[in-house]
């Protein structure tokens, strides 16, 4: 056989398996299926280097294994090519981001195909093809019509350098994340997602999933959940209180100050005349650091004093009320209070401005002195003293009992916080996905006809609804409020149709249906012809049950059966508004109205439980604020990016589309006038947030809607950058593909995606399983992750430093693919960080060239399964070979690739030394051979006279009696120390065990003039004798 030359193979075979479509995943098989996937590459300019292809390379072992075990798999791969990168570039050089798209994309996709990896190229998706991006945009109206997705003025983090809004996640160490610019503060109106409303599932359903420790944990902590008590103290000498969040409420009694955030709102307000000048320069120098710098530990404490005093609840005492800059307005409630015999920053603080503490925790030192060193400050446990009702207490103990004192005295309430924070999703730059919504200043001074359809028993002349009704009056709404007959004995029929008989209604109509209101507003819909603007479910009832009584009339009061799918074609827009305490009003019956109608769902704290008898109803009005934020209608999505020459982000923090004159100004989809276009674009993370769906809803199909961009060189804003006839399925009528799919089985990725990408999808996947779109309420049902690779001396790889970058093409060009492939998983523990080197990889070469060498000298003995030995096979080969199978496939599951390697060397080198083995070892060897060096391993297959390729074989079984051990080391102890090792056979029993034992002499010295109390045996380990 000639000399081993990967040249003359590797692109062979990548064509053959392509042609034969080895690599694609059918849906609907009747195999069990496997979802392998990868982080997709982002299409930088630089291409791939060695440390990219890691995770790459470990997926597609796994998933070559895969099916030869008979699975069904999908291995897909796309591109995440929206980002700054490409826009940077594309201001540097005047190309645009849609040719340096294509371009990077082409060179990557070359490289991954060069190196052979078994993805399924038919699915190969761009989160920059407007067929792509149309259902980001889609998904997002759904978040904006279930009120996840609005807009807010706020201080933001704002980078310099690129010049855009960053959210918490992308600040690292002050720092943004992409140019390592310091970053700084600046008040911008930003869309926001509200992650916060799924941060409880996103925690606990942590426990379901198989994802690595470290990634839980990581998440975990950024998710932040903590269980405390809102505590709220009055202010001295004024109508105005503070509501401090706390875990550690059982301290209170030592709580001698009350620290607010510069940006909390009451910082200026509490603030007496004599201290205000102080307070508000403090106040705007606050406003010039990042959080970084305002919290750095060990940072001298800062502050001033407002002139107001809190009172403590439990001692009587006036608290001094400070603002700070070490308390951050977006954490808790933007207030603590000082505990500074107990809390280490409070101390500092204490200690900088000469304020009291008090000791009211006794520690494991039992130190009762006054506290006045760091040292001192006890935390974590003690007893409670100079604490009242609590004295002697265990401190968990006391936090149990004071928060019940506190919530039964109306001082406070039990809450659970979370460190997360809604997440920031506008951005100011031009390449990324638009946001599919205008603003029309007719539709924002619209007037309304509002009806208000009060409930059981009640009526229209509560005060809050006399407030309501002058409100709306006020902006200029007209307000129908009228008497229902029989409310005490109601019945829905009747009352809907007095509204009918006596209301306005048309498509200025706004109905708001309170409690069975709500029951009477749905027989009214089903009934109208006109479509109405808005229908809102006030804590509303959609059957008669409660969770305070059974309540006969209402029961009786209705059939209810209504006709849902044209109730939900009568109104333009549905909102629930609800208790969030759910005393009267199930929450089932909540959620269930949002699903019905697809309506935005709203839990709020009512002045009044059940908004029954208060006198104001904030809540309610804030409802109909209109914005003037009109939503594209679904039917024309994508909202496409204009095709513009400069994309130059602005100093003043627009985005370069608001200077596109032609597609900013539009007409409004609602009302038909003039409106202008959301100028900020979705950032980085929002076409990644899905695409693992993405790849299950590609289809081929020849009429396509999406054009080649030849056909649109002239069009002035259409953008198309996908030259195949691929198709997406409808995401809502994806069902069956979703759900034989789903979920992935197996998800690789970089730790430093943990509190980005994976949070956000599956933050993502959890409220497409509320609208009922996908099966499963996690979208991934195994998370790992791998080590970065460093240049050789261990220097990381930077495009800064070219030199440093170790590009794959040269090496393949060099070594070839499989040589690449083997150096990539035997360099070290594949969740370790290592350093490169080509030594190293010349070695992973030479073990391929010894398999080579070795396949074209042997003789191959036709005489049995491998099972049991040929005549003259060598001895010792079947319990070699069996061991290594168990071994290689063991280890493919562990990740510990680089063992399985070496196992394989360790079988070839036994092999090597032998000029005839038989056929089955030499073969199954192969076979586990096949996914670490697919290349190798088909060429060889097919020297063997095969026909068909080694990836439609069976991956083998190994026979546990012949891949265990013969003999094992056998741990010697003396009460549990080791004290010797000794040779035995691995199925050795008790007694002969103990035999070997007591004949050592190391342990027979131990024993001299001992009494032996036992003996613990633990088969196949160790014996271990107590004394």
């Amino acid at each position: 056989m000639n000399k081993y030359n990967h040249r003359d193979i590797e692109k062979k075979w990548q064509e053959f398996w392509e042609k034969e479509e080895l690599d694609k995943a059918l849906n609907f098989d009747k195999k069990p299926k496997f979802y392998g996937l990868i982080e997709f590459p982002y299409p930088s300019g630089e291409g791939l280097h060695v440390g990219h292809i890691r995770p790459d390379t470990a997926m597609d072992i796994i998933c070559r294994k895969r099916r030869l075990q008979g699975y069904n798999v999908l291995y897909p791969i796309g591109w995440d090519a929206f980002g700054l990168p490409t826009e940077n570039y594309a201001i540097k050089t005047g190309i645009h981001p849609t040719v340096v798209t294509k371009k990077n994309t082409d060179n990557i996709r070359r490289q991954l195909k060069n190196l052979g990896f078994s993805f399924d190229w038919s699915r190969e998706i761009n989160t920059t093809d407007p067929a792509y991006y149309k259902w980001t945009q889609w998904i997002f109206l759904q978040f904006l019509k279930r009120g996840l997705a609005y807009k807010k003025k706020m201080a933001i983090n704002w980078c310099p350098s690129c010049k855009i809004g960053l959210a918490n996640e992308e600040v690292v160490d002050g720092k943004c994340e992409r140019c390592g610019t310091p970053v700084e503060k600046r008040d911008k109106e930003q869309w926001l997602l509200a992650i916060t409303k799924y941060a409880d599932r996103l925690d606990k359903d942590l426990d379901t999933v198989n994802f690595l420790e470290k990634i839980k944990t990581q998440q975990k902590n950024w998710i932040g959940r903590k269980e405390g008590i809102n505590i709220t103290y009055p202010i001295d000498g004024t109508k105005e209180t503070i509501t401090v969040f706390t875990t550690r409420p059982d301290t209170n009694y030592g709580a001698t100050f009350v620290v607010l955030a510069p940006e909390h709102e009451l910082a200026m307000k509490i603030t007496t005349e004599d201290n205000k000048k102080t307070v508000a320069a403090y106040v705007n120098n606050a406003s010039k650091k990042t959080e970084e710098e305002r919290i750095t530990e060990g940072r001298k404490k800062t502050g001033v004093f407002t002139g107001r005093f809190a009172i403590n609840h439990l001692t009587g005492k006036k608290m001094p009320i400070w603002v700070s800059d070490f308390v951050l307005s977006g954490y808790g409630t933007g207030a603590v209070v000082g505990v500074p015999g107990h809390d280490i920053r409070d101390f500092e603080f204490a200690k900088e401005f000469g304020l009291e503490i008090i000791r009211v925790v006794v520690g494991k030192d039992y130190d009762t002195s006054p506290i006045a060193r760091p040292e001192q400050v006890q935390e974590e446990e003690g007893r409670m003293v100079n604490s009242g009702i609590l004295n002697g207490l265990e401190i968990h103990e006391a936090t149990r009992k004071i928060m019940d004192y506190m919530v039964e005295k109306g001082w406070g309430k039990k809450v659970v916080t979370y460190h997360l924070r809604d997440w920031i999703f506008s951005r100011q730059h031009y390449w990324g996905e638009p946001i599919p919504v205008v603003f029309c200043e007719k539709c924002k001074n619209r007037k309304y006809n509002f009806i208000f359809i009060h409930g059981y028993d009640s009526t229209c002349k509560t005060p809050w609804k006399a407030w309501l009704k002058k409100e709306l009056e006020k902006r200029g709404h007209a307000f129908f409020g009228p008497e229902l007959p029989n409310t005490a004995n109601p019945n829905v029929e009747e009352q809907a149709n007095y509204i009918l008989k006596n209301a306005k209604i048309d498509e200025d109509t706004i109905i708001i249906g309170h409690s069975l209101g709500g029951a009477v507003m749905m027989k009214i819909l089903e009934k109208i012809k006109t479509k109405i603007a808005r229908a809102v479910f006030l804590d509303a009832v959609l059957r008669p049950e409660f969770n305070h009584r059974e309540i006969p009339e209402v029961i009786a009061s209705s059939d209810w059966k209504f006709n849902f799918k044209k109730i939900k074609k009568a109104a333009n827009e549905f909102v629930v508004l609800a208790d969030k305490d759910f005393i009267i009003i199930p929450k089932d019956q909540s959620e269930e109205l949002g699903k019905l109608f697809e309506a935005r769902v709203i839990y709020v704290k009512p002045n009044h439980r059940h908004f029954s008898r208060a006198e104001i109803e904030p809540e309610v009005l804030k409802l109909f604020d209109d914005n003037g934020r009109v939503p594209v209608p679904e039917k024309d999505l994508p909202v496409e990016l204009p095709k513009v020459e400069k994309y130059q982000p602005t100093d003043t923090g627009e985005s370069p589309l608001a200077a596109i004159s032609d597609w900013v100004n539009t007409k409004c989809p609602r009302c038909g006038g003039p409106a202008r276009r959301e100028t900020d674009t979705m950032p980085n993370w929002a076409g990644s947030s899905w695409y693992y769906l993405a790849y299950l809803m590609m289809e081929k199909n020849p009429k396509s809607e999406i054009r080649n961009p030849k056909q649109i060189k002239n069009s002035k804003f259409k953008i198309r950058n996908d030259e195949k006839n691929l198709k997406y399925l409808d995401l809502r009528f994806a069902g069956d593909q979703f759900k034989y799919w789903l979920p992935v089985d197996w998800y690789n990725g970089g730790m430093e995606h943990t509190t980005l990408h994976l949070l956000y999808s599956r933050f993502w996947h959890k409220f497409l399983f509320d609208l009922g779109l996908v099966p499963t309420s996690e979208p991934y049902a195994k998370r790992t992750s791998h080590g970065v690779i460093l240049a050789e001396g261990g220097v990381k790889m930077s495009k800064s430093r070219p030199e440093t970058i170790i590009n794959p093409d040269d090496l393949v060009k060099r070594f070839g693919a499989d040589a690449l492939r083997v150096y990539e998983m035997f360099i070290g523990p594949f969740d370790q960080t290592v350093a490169w080197s080509m030594d190293g990889l010349a070695g992973a070469q030479r073990f391929l060239e010894k398999i080579w060498n070795f396949y074209g000298q042997v003789k191959l003995m036709d005489c049995d399964d491998g099972k049991k030995p040929c005549a003259n096979a060598p001895a010792g080969l079947p319990q070699l070979l069996h061991k290594t199978v168990k071994k290689v496939g063991e280890d493919i599951e562990a990740m510990k690739f680089n063992t399985a390697i070496s196992a394989m060397m360790i079988f070839m080198n036994f092999i090597g030394k032998h000029e005839a083995v038989p056929r089955a070892a030499a073969e199954r060897f192969l076979i586990i051979l096949a996914p670490f060096a697919p290349h190798l391993a088909e060429e060889l297959w097919q020297k063997l006279c095969h026909k068909q390729s080694i990836f439609r074989e069976k991956w083998p079984e190994y026979d546990p009696a012949l891949a265990q051990d013969q003999t094992i080391k056998l741990v010697l102890q003396i009460n549990g120390k080791v004290r010797d090792l000794v040779e035995a056979a691995a199925d050795i029993g008790e007694e002969e065990a103990k035999e070997l034992a007591l004949a050592s002499e190391k342990i027979k010295k131990w024993l001299v003039g001992k009494e032996v109390k036992k003996i613990i045996f633990v088969k196949g380990k160790l014996i271990n004798i107590v004394i």
